[in-house]
Parts: structure tokens; sequence; C-alpha cells
């Protein structure tokens, strides 16, 4: 019995005992009739939404090799809290997967245009999934053939009975011609043997390969890279000359424009082709400067030099998702242009640049994720997140797999910025 009572009661007994009467023994409150279960409201907290942002991993044709090799990329992009690989299945026209469009990679049949054994897009997408990624199936589009080599330029030979040659074998005439007026050789200074597109078969092939992947495999996307011409120089091809129907250099304006309008008719056949099969999205890795006189560089610059268009794209409607490769560093004071330590080439800005892009494909209604080199210090790749969410970026991307896995980069993402899970922003124009 407690010690004291509540005061109330206490002047009740008193008053009873000034009376002379005993006050009768409270009787204990009747009990209440049980609620029906169904009648009683649990109030669970509302789980947390999980943070729309893209969170992206290239994953070039020399970063896998057997099923092993894909299921560890997989396995540390997931641990990274990433949610988007973009797995290269064709890089000079051929293909890392079972293709009556395109031959075999060296790299898997052991000579171009051999026999595959295995499928390694569709060992890539059954492992992407299984860990919540989405897999993007990555195809270079103007880079015809490597020719940094004479070996590279061996390889370029014709494919065993029963499977595609590759396009420069039957169609030589689609290769780029190089600044001094000649179709480009092989080897050359480039990476490349360019492909022209003003060749209307150019551009359907890679409507047709990019079609064929997204009907045949369950990727979540399409990605393509080196959509470009190398240089202001390149493109005099005949098809090239007979359709601008003039001397460029009467007009060299109005002949970056056309190069220009090729490239995106290809992006918009591209991007056609594949939403006639399945609605995904289509990205692009591009120049990571739009156009160098918004800064006043002395750099290149990607619609002037390379025509390529990327805002154009995107206002067009047939780039959902602009990835800029903006593989530099944040300097200071902002926007300068200046080597990081003596002798070194020039640095553009990070931020700058980002910025940049993120008006321009933002006020086309359609998404940015920042390309970040996955060498730079750790430090450094945590500035460019927290900058780039500041900038209203939709998500990153890291190039490339095998440094993000060996430099430990996917353990510091994944306990730091990257801590909580995300997912891939919705995309409402996608129908």
């Amino acid at each position: 019995m407690p010690r004291t009572l509540p005061a109330a009661l206490a002047a009740v007994l008193l008053a009873a005992g000034a009376g002379g009467a005993a006050l009768a023994a409270p009787r204990p409150p009747r009990p209440e009739a049980p609620l029906p279960l169904a009648a009683v409201r649990v109030t669970k907290p509302a789980k947390k939404a999980a943070p729309r942002e893209a969170r992206a991993l290239w994953v070039n044709r020399w970063d896998y090799g057997g099923p092993e090799t894909i299921r560890q990329v997989m396995e540390i992009a997931s641990r990274a809290h990433l949610n988007l690989v973009y797995f290269q299945v064709s890089g000079p026209w051929d293909a890392r997967y079972p293709s009556t469009l395109n031959p075999c990679s060296p790299r898997l049949c052991g000579r171009l245009g051999g026999v595959p054994t295995w499928d390694p897009l569709e060992t890539a997408v059954r492992e992407a999934h299984a860990r919540g990624l989405q897999l993007h199936a990555w195809i270079n589009g103007l880079s015809g053939w490597e020719s940094q080599s004479a070996g590279a330029c061996r390889e370029l030979v014709p494919s065993v009975p029963g499977q595609p040659n590759h396009v420069l074998i039957d169609h030589p005439e689609w290769a780029m011609y190089a600044g001094n007026g000649r179709p480009q050789g092989c080897p050359n200074g480039e990476e490349y043997v360019w492909l022209s597109p003003a060749q209307a078969g150019v551009r359907t092939h890679l409507a047709r390969v990019a079609a064929d992947v997204v009907r045949r495999y369950a990727v979540d996307g399409v990605h393509l890279d080196r959509i470009r011409y190398p240089d202001l120089d390149f493109g005099r091809d005949p098809a090239s000359l007979a359709q601008f129907g003039h001397d460029p250099r009467t007009d060299p304006q109005g002949w970056n424009r056309f190069r220009q309008e090729l490239v995106s008719r290809m992006v918009r056949e591209v991007h056609d082709s594949i939403h006639a099969v399945r609605a995904v999205p289509l990205s692009a890795a591009v120049w990571p400067i739009y156009d160098r006189e918004h800064f006043g560089w002395a750099s290149s610059s990607g619609v002037k030099n390379f025509a390529q268009d990327s805002w154009g794209w995107a206002r067009d409607g047939a780039l959902d998702v602009a990835v800029p490769m903006t593989y530099f560093r944040v300097t200071t004071p902002e926007c300068t242009y200046l080597p990081l330590r003596p002798g070194a080439e020039p640095n553009p800005d990070w931020r700058c640049m980002i910025r940049d892009h993120v008006g321009g494909v933002h006020a086309a209604g359609r998404h940015l994720y920042a390309g970040i080199q996955a060498s730079w210090p750790r430090d450094e790749v945590e500035r460019q997140i927290q900058i780039g969410r500041a900038l209203g970026v939709d998500g990153f991307s890291f190039y490339f797999y095998s440094t993000f896995a060996e430099s430990g980069l996917w353990r510091a993402l994944a306990d730091g910025p990257f801590r909580e899970p995300a997912e891939v922003p919705e995309m409402g124009w996608m129908r």
C-alpha cells in the first residue's frame, strides 16, 4: 500500500472522520468489455521510400571474360549499392553474344566471326536481375574496327561459313573519309576505322542491332557510345558530299550542321527501332564539354568538333539519358581550364561542365547522369557526388569496372554516400 494518498482522497477520509460515519471501501471499477479484434486499428510506421538516384557502372569489353567474372562484376555492383550496369556487348561492330547481324568478337570466339560456345549477354542479364540491378546493353555507334596496330587490322577477316561478316568486309565503301580526303586505312592514327553516317546502310544496321538485342534479351535499356565523328576534318566521303551538295570549304558552318543532322538521324533511328520492340530507355555516353563557347575554354567541343548534338537529341525525344564522360576533377576557382600540375593537360572544372549539362538536358525534360572517373581519390569522388546532388543530377555513372573494383571505391561508396540503397529514377515520358 502506498505511503501517501492522493490529496483528494485524503480530504474525503478526513471529512468522514470528523463527521463520525466511516466511509465504505470503494468498489473496484468494472472492467470494460474488450473490443473485437476487427475494431482495433494498428498503425504501422510508413515504410521509407528508397531515394531515386541512378548509380551506374560502365563495364567495357575488357572488364569481363567467362561467366564467373560476370558474376563478380554484378556482385561488386550490388554490394556498392549501385542499381544499373552499362554492359558492353559490341565494340568495333562485332558481337559479344550470339548474333546473326554482327560477327562474333575474337575475344569471345578466338577469331572474328567464329561460333560462340556461350552467351555473355544472357549471363549478364541473369546475374544482374538476380541482384536487383538493371542491365543496359552498351553498343558502340560509329567505331567500325580497331586500327591502332597492324595486328588488330589483321584480325579483320571474313567469318566462318554460316556466320555474318563484318560490315567493312562486305561494305568497304562504308568507311569514313579522313581529313586528307581518302578513306581511312588500317592501321591509322585513330583508334578505329570509323563508319560514315551518311551511308543509310550504316544507320539501318546499327538500328537493327539495337532492336535485335531488345527483342531477344530482357535488357532494361540500350546505351550508345562513339556516336559521333572522330574530329572536324572527317566525313568527306562521296555519299556525304553528294547529299550536302556543295564544297564544305565554302560553308563550314553548314557542313557541321549537316554532319550533326546525320548523327542525330542515327540516334533517332536507333530510338525508334528499339521502341518498335519495347519501350526501354536509350542513353548515350557523350562528350564532356557540350559547347566550349559556354565557358570560353580553348578546348574541344562535342557539338562543334564531333557533330554530337546531345542536347538536341534530348529535345527531339530521341535520347532519354545523357551521360557525359566528365572524367576530370573539381577545380578552384570555378570554371577554370588549367593543368592540375605543371606540364599536365588542362583540367576543365567538373562542377562547371555538369552544371552546364544539367541545364541543357533538364530543359529538354530528360535525365542527366554525371560521369565520374573511378580512379580519383575517394574524397574527390565523394565531393563530386555531393556537388552533383546539389546541382540536381539524376544519377552518376562510374568509369570503369576494373578500376572501381580494384581501388576499393565500391566499399567506400557503400559505407558513405551510397550507404542507403536507391532506385533508378522513373521516366514519366516512357510509354
